[in-house]
């Protein structure tokens, strides 16, 4: 009795070993969470032959478990005008450059994964002007792809568009793309 009892837990010991190498292994290989609170470093670049671009800056995005993201950065005009010079920091569209003096809600969308380490997402606020405070239209951001790696998120010019959305009925605005910025992320904890 006393080698079957030996045997029992022997076998019992392995078992539990293999389960925790399954587990490990699970883990290797498991998909990168986006979901929580991210601090990110925002810096649009140098186009040759364009305006300079407005400064960095910092926001937050928070990604929810469930799909939705929501975005901080609601002081549009100290990204986008210069006060001091009474000009814009030249965003440039279309028609030329274009003056954002402008505040804006707090952004709001989705995200969904796109890859192990990479998720795509979109958000958008209300702009409003920065001396009226009449409502002037939306900006949206799409992001085709963001890498995750561990606890820092970085995002290329080349995979994002900010679009000012000119008009009040979001069905109908007016298009003007902005551009990309790059970014870097970090997880709050």
């Amino acid at each position: 009795m006393k080698h079957v009892t030996t045997i029992v837990a022997l076998l019992i010991g392995l078992g539990s070993l293999s389960a925790a190498q399954a587990g490990d292994h699970a883990r290797s290989h498991e998909f990168a969470m986006p979901s929580g609170p991210w601090l990110l470093h925002v810096e649009f670049p140098t186009v040759p032959g364009a305006p300079p671009p407005p400064p960095p800056f910092e926001e937050t995005l928070t990604f929810h478990a469930l799909g939705t993201v929501s975005e901080s950065n609601t002081l549009l005009n100290e990204n986008s005008y210069n006060a001091a010079l009474g000009q814009g920091c030249g965003f440039t569209g279309p028609g030329g450059a274009l003056e954002l003096n402008c505040n804006g809600s707090e952004g709001t969308g989705s995200w969904r994964r796109t890859g192990r380490n990479t998720i795509s997402f979109v958000f958008i606020k209300f702009v409003y002007d920065g001396v009226s405070n009449a409502h002037v239209g939306f900006l949206r951001t799409r992001s085709s792809r963001a890498v995750i790696s561990g606890d820092e998120l970085v995002q290329d010019a080349s995979e994002i568009l900010t679009e000012f959305l000119i008009g009040t009925d979001l069905g109908t605005a007016i298009p003007i793309p902005l551009g990309g910025a790059n970014s870097i992320g970090y997880r709050i904890q």
